[in-house]
């Protein structure tokens, strides 16, 4: 990975090695009786023995990376609980973090790499299962979830029961079913319900894992961005249900872990580059950008690539690092193997990687022209690094 640190300046890269989600979850599975995933534990000891409660919780905050606990919430619950920092993987976003949190698995294994990513010969959502493009397809969701989705469920291998508290319009999807397995899924309304049900099982004499997914900070902060007043008024809130639920864990010996899956960059409206409007440039393209507008992979035509890579350079260098796929694929950057079998055709040629403050987009025939006030996918700190939480009674 060092010539990828030399050639993108500030950038942060994922750790597998001991500082990482991914190394997060070899330790959760083995302290909760599930399978050894072959990848080192955490190199801190703030899980060890963490098994020996009769509940464990995992909370996964979408969006909150240590970067956004920092500034909105240095006073909080949560934030005086930070017990260390994490990197998250790459790319850091919802498709292939939260997949390596239900799986165990690496990018590089279960092979979702982006909000959008080529699957087959076309581009795909792989967490709502739609069809981007080819215009016209007749893929229905389940239809892609049965070959999209590899990498096997992980929670139904812990040596206690295993539940999912998803948000009620994702919990019976495709993909919660798929990385749910045999465990139980339960649906809640919204934030305030999702606490109350977590809190009411842990009255429970049954010893149980419990994984709360909250995904109201990331959608806010798309919106309005990472620094605005209304996500912190928005973490209070959060905070106040989480110290709540502590209050809970103590009185039934429960412990609290809460993580994020990536953090947040904001996104000025004077810095989305539309790669479409380059004709030059996008007519080398065999097909749309898929990725993330923080990190677009660029599938190229045939012979082409020298000059889509000069010329990327040229017309791009300001906003992104332009760098061959290949690259990414030796440096390990999606975690180590082996590899998913269309890892290599779903990265394309190139990567287009965005500087500080940018994003790349292209707009398809009855498409909205993308536009978010904040985004995540890239290799800023802010993006990259996630908080552990961590009470134990």
């Amino acid at each position: 990975m060092s010539n990828l640190k030399s050639r993108c300046p500030g950038a942060a890269w994922p750790d597998y090695q001991g500082g990482g989600l991914l190394n997060l979850m070899q330790t959760l599975s083995w302290e909760l009786g599930g399978p050894d995933l072959g990848f080192p534990p955490l190199a801190t000891d703030v899980l060890a023995g963490i098994g020996h409660h009769r509940h464990v919780c995992l909370l996964l905050i979408d969006g909150l990376g240590a970067a956004q606990l920092r500034r909105l919430g240095p006073e909080t619950r949560l934030s005086l609980r930070r017990r260390a920092t994490l990197s998250s993987v790459f790319p850091p976003t919802t498709a292939a973090a939260v997949t390596t949190v239900l799986t165990g698995q690496p990018p590089a294994r279960h092979g979702l790499i982006g909000w959008h990513q080529l699957h087959g010969e076309e581009i795909i959502a792989p967490l709502p299962l739609y069809v981007r493009h080819s215009a016209g397809s007749a893929s229905a969701p389940q239809q892609l979830a049965d070959t999209l989705f590899s990498a096997p469920p992980l929670f139904e291998h812990f040596s206690r029961p295993a539940f999912l508290m998803l948000p009620e319009d994702i919990c019976h999807s495709p993909c919660s079913r798929h990385h749910a397995g045999s465990s139980m899924r339960l649906p809640y309304r919204d934030s305030e319900d999702a606490f109350v049900q977590l809190t009411a099982r842990l009255y429970s004499p049954v010893p149980a894992f419990h994984y709360l997914y909250l995904r109201q900070m990331d959608t806010l902060m798309h919106e309005i961005g990472p620094d605005d007043e209304a996500a912190a008024r928005l973490l209070a809130e959060l905070d106040g249900d989480f110290g709540r639920l502590l209050d809970a864990a103590k009185q039934n010996d429960a412990a609290v872990v809460a993580i994020a899956d990536h953090g947040f960059a904001a996104a000025p409206a004077e810095q989305w580059l539309d790669v479409d409007e380059i004709p030059e440039l996008y007519s080398l393209l065999a097909r749309p950008l898929s990725g993330e507008t923080r990190m677009s992979y660029c599938h190229v035509k045939p012979g082409c690539m020298e000059r889509f890579i000069e010329l990327a350079r040229a017309r791009l260098g300001h906003a992104c690092w332009v760098e061959p796929s290949a690259e990414l694929l030796a440096a390990g950057v999606f975690g180590p193997g082996p590899a998913h079998p269309d890892l290599a055709h779903r990265c394309g040629d190139v990567a287009l990687i965005a500087k500080p403050g940018w994003n790349l987009r292209d707009t398809l025939p009855g498409e909205r022209k993308l536009q978010l006030a904040g985004t995540h996918a890239g290799v800023h700190p802010d993006e990259m690094e996630i908080p552990l939480i961590v009470y134990r009674p």
